[in-house]
């Protein structure tokens, strides 16, 4: 088991060492040193953070929860509107999908069989489907 986790600390210092990585972290610091964009992203992990806190009340209003959630819709459109929130967006996308196509190789290695085309439930690597 040890050799096992001694490959996967490997793999994760040369996934750190990958264009995608690098390119992901450039563009995760360059959004958060953008003040609008932290200003915008810091209300929406506000609305965020009340709808949570609906969610654990018995009932919660779910008239209150809807506005909410739409003014996070909106918010978040405007946060793809910034330049710099937009490339960190593709970066992180980029970066997912080389770690989806490292999972596609592992589970072909370990299974003999390849994912099938087509949503998995794992939206984690998606571009999206909605």
């Amino acid at each position: 088991m040890n050799e096992v986790f001694e490959k996967t600390r490997e793999l994760g210092e040369a996934l750190k060492q990958s264009e995608e990585y690098k390119r992901m972290r450039a563009a995760e610091e360059k959004a958060m040193g953008n003040a609008h964009a932290a200003e915008m992203m810091a209300e929406y992990l506000e609305k965020r953070g009340q709808i949570q806190e609906m969610m654990e009340v018995e009932n919660p209003d779910p008239g209150a929860m809807k506005r909410l959630s739409d003014e996070m819709d909106e918010i978040q459109e405007k946060l793809q509107l910034i330049d710099d929130i937009a490339e960190m967006t593709a970066a992180r996308s980029e970066f997912n999908g080389l770690i989806g196509q490292i999972n596609q190789v592992l589970q072909f290695i370990v299974t003999g069989r390849m994912e099938e085309e087509g949503c998995a439930g794992d939206c984690s690597s998606c571009a999206g489907c909605h």
